[in-house]
């Protein structure tokens, strides 16, 4: 009987070897190129706008007061600047067609119409201390929250003249916010402080400042990012990413840190003089516009906000159950800012006028 032999497979050819190297190549090489074009064609990925940019001369009117020996920064007395944003960006159609949002400085230096040292025998006044989300960085001035409050205030004590103040500057956190209280706050005798906190107030200002110049920069891709839609895509994600967690990891250590240990001991200090002159002292605690419709990361953290608060005997009012379950992007000034918009400075006023009014 003849037995089968097995016959090994011929030696490839110089030839077949190259093409057998180079057809997965080139057939990677297709597809890429075919998704790059879909890429191109159908305009995937995020859109990119120009950053925003202050107007004149590209910068804030700051300029330095004295308290106690040491410079506060504070706004330019009788200055007007603005906020500059790409048209293109603004979906609500809320910034115009130039993309500008005005600031009005008056000359006690706080944004809004002029106030008067002496509060009228019938007045009723509401002083909001805070950073650039009192302030209403990218909101127009009769939209920011103190604003909304003072109308809504208005109308509930006909008999009053009721006057609501913004004295928020951009930057301060809760230890400027207290020196600013004692300098320029406790002469305009107030019956009511909203010390407006965010999570951030624990930082460094100059560590506020760099985060928040981070995430506005104008961001530099590389050259395959340059050449590559898909790579780009990647890329500037990638980047997002990488600035949500720096953001997030610096608010948390900021909670372990000297500078929330000197928030707590401001806010003690604030709530000793308001109970003193029977000024009424309420926390407002913002959150941060992300992840408001899933598992929002900083729950704890308003906790410790919170129990500071009461620790210090004096009120706190937590706005994150006022904006928790809707999208966070709906209630950004634009996708360059995450600062709150018109929708969240009303939302943030109709519920503050409630509590206020609630126990008035």
């Amino acid at each position: 009987m003849k037995q089968d032999t097995i016959k090994p497979d011929p030696i490839p050819t110089p030839q077949q070897r190259r093409r057998r190297f180079w057809f997965p190549l080139v057939c990677i090489l297709i597809a890429f190129l075919l998704t790059e074009a879909g890429a191109r064609l159908l305009k995937l990925g995020p859109p990119v706008y120009a950053p925003r940019r202050f107007e004149p001369a590209g910068g804030v009117p700051f300029t330095a007061i004295n308290v106690g020996g040491k410079p506060l920064l504070a706004y330019q007395p009788d200055s007007v600047f603005a906020s500059v944003y790409d048209p293109s960006g603004d979906r609500r159609g809320y910034l115009g067609a130039d993309g500008r949002v005005v600031y009005r400085i008056n000359s006690l230096g706080f944004r809004g119409p002029p106030v008067a040292i002496d509060k009228p025998e019938d007045g009723f006044r509401v002083l909001c201390l805070g950073d650039s989300i009192t302030f209403g960085e990218g909101v127009h001035e009769e939209h920011t929250f103190p604003a909304r409050l003072q109308g809504l205030l208005a109308d509930a004590l006909p008999t009053r003249r009721v006057e609501v103040i913004n004295a928020g500057v951009q930057a301060h956190g809760t230890i400027e916010q207290e020196r600013m209280f004692f300098a320029r706050g406790l002469p305009l005798n107030p019956d009511v402080v909203i010390l407006q906190f965010f999570l951030n107030d624990a930082m460094a200002m100059e560590e506020t400042i760099r985060q928040n110049e981070a995430v506005t920069r104008e961001y530099d891709l590389s050259w395959p990012g340059r050449v590559s839609r898909i790579w780009e895509i990647v890329e500037r994600r990638r980047h997002a990413a990488r600035l949500q967690r720096e953001y997030s990891e610096a608010t948390r250590r900021s909670f372990e840190s000297a500078g929330w240990d000197a928030c707590r001991e401001s806010i003690r200090r604030m709530a000793a003089v308001c109970r003193g002159q029977e000024i009424r002292l309420v926390v407002v605690i913002f959150p941060i516009l992300w992840d408001l419709d899933a598992v929002y990361p900083f729950e704890d953290l308003h906790a410790k906000v919170a129990q500071a608060c009461s620790d210090a005997g004096c009120e706190s009012l937590d706005l994150l159950d006022v904006y928790r379950g809707t999208a966070a992007s709906t209630l950004w000034v634009h996708p360059t800012d995450h600062h709150p918009n018109e929708l969240a400075h009303r939302l943030a006023a109709e519920r503050l006028s409630r509590y206020l009014l609630k126990s008035h």
